[in-house]
């Protein structure tokens, strides 16, 4: 064998080796490719999106740039891995829609998915589906003072939280993903596990009030939201600022209300006797001022039931504070600035 021959031999082999070892391959398998494409569902939410009872009160923002995706077994219910997804795009109808790849086989699985961006409301337990629950943490001992005032021994025992956001969430029990060689979608829709309600008072005397705040108790503490069961025990309040404004449908010349939207888990059923709204005042003279009612008979209403509108058909009067307070002219809330005090001084470079 002449030794040209040999050198074809030896090259031909080696284009049979190169052939072998070097084969194109997609960054994505397809058999273990599954996309999950998540629509965010924010229609006939009452005092948000549909209900509105007063236009020129702010409403909580639904609105979502990522979420997460937890992978539960469905059987043992224990966490098998996770994912965040946060490709945004929107749907025909103007809904959000929220996409990514999950790094999963073929079998059966339990999802939840909801959106990561609440600063107030918190997920803990995720390692277990059964146990996953969203709550918000208690407000300070200064901010129990400064919400309720000379009530706050009255309440010592009650839990009085942050006002949740809202959180949406999608579920999907025992989903089967059979074998495939092509990408697999799983479309579902999440949906928000909040109420908001509308809460009024009509006042007299506004002109004297620089701020109002209220606490609302008998509401549930959190949701274990893998199964979607609010909590009850032990039952808690929220707190949150209230708004200047007026009502054209209150009879007479004085129509002006305190008010405001809150968000909460869910007034709890059956509860009565501590289900109470406290309203503050603190007047223009730095002096605080209280009102307190039930609101059983007003969850009980049509419109509390049909719409979350909490119409409270009583009056806070709110006194004129003595020693003080006679700029009362424009009827508001009117914060006021002192005088500068003017102070000399050296500033080492």
């Amino acid at each position: 064998m002449n030794r040209r021959f040999v050198h074809i031999l030896l090259a031909a082999a080696l284009l049979l080796t190169g052939s072998a070892s070097c084969v194109r391959r997609p960054l994505l398998e397809p058999e273990e490719s599954v996309e999950i494409q998540v629509k965010v569902n924010i229609e006939a939410i009452s005092n948000v999106t549909t209900d509105i009872y007063n236009e020129r009160i702010p409403v909580p923002d639904l609105t979502t740039d990522m979420m997460r995706v937890l992978v539960y077994d469905p059987d043992t219910h224990n966490l098998l891995t996770q994912s965040f997804i946060s490709h945004k795009t929107y749907t025909e109808d103007g809904s959000q829609l929220l996409s990514g790849y999950l790094n999963i086989s073929y079998g059966s699985y339990d999802f939840v998915v909801y959106n990561f961006d609440t600063p107030t409301t918190q997920v803990s337990s995720e390692s277990n589906e059964e146990s996953l629950i969203a709550y918000t943490p208690e407000i300070s001992p200064t901010m129990r003072t400064h919400f309720l005032g000379t009530r706050a021994d009255d309440y010592e025992a009650l839990n009085v939280n942050f006002e949740p956001d809202h959180l949406v969430v999608a579920r999907e029990k025992n989903f089967y993903v059979s074998p495939h060689d092509t990408v697999v979608v799983i479309n579902t829709t999440a949906r928000t596990i909040i109420d908001t309600y509308y809460i009024q008072i009509h006042v007299e005397g506004m002109q004297y009030a620089s701020s109002a705040t209220a606490v609302i108790s008998g509401l549930s503490p959190s949701n274990r939201f893998g199964l979607n069961i609010r909590t009850d025990d032990p039952t808690a309040a929220v707190c949150f600022d209230l708004n200047k404004s007026t009502d054209k449908n209150i009879a007479g010349a004085n129509k002006d209300v305190l008010c405001a939207v809150f968000n909460t888990f869910g007034k709890i059923e059956n509860v009565s006797s501590d289900l109470l709204v406290t309203f503050n005042v603190i007047d223009i003279a730095g002096n605080l001022q209280q009102y307190s009612c039930n609101l059983d008979r007003i969850f009980k209403t049509e419109d509390a039931i049909e719409r979350h509108w909490l119409l409270i058909d009583e009056t806070f009067v709110i006194q004129k504070p003595n020693g003080g307070g006679e700029n009362t002219s424009s009827g508001g809330f009117q914060p006021q600035v002192d005088e500068w005090d003017l102070e000399e001084g050296t500033i080492a470079l």
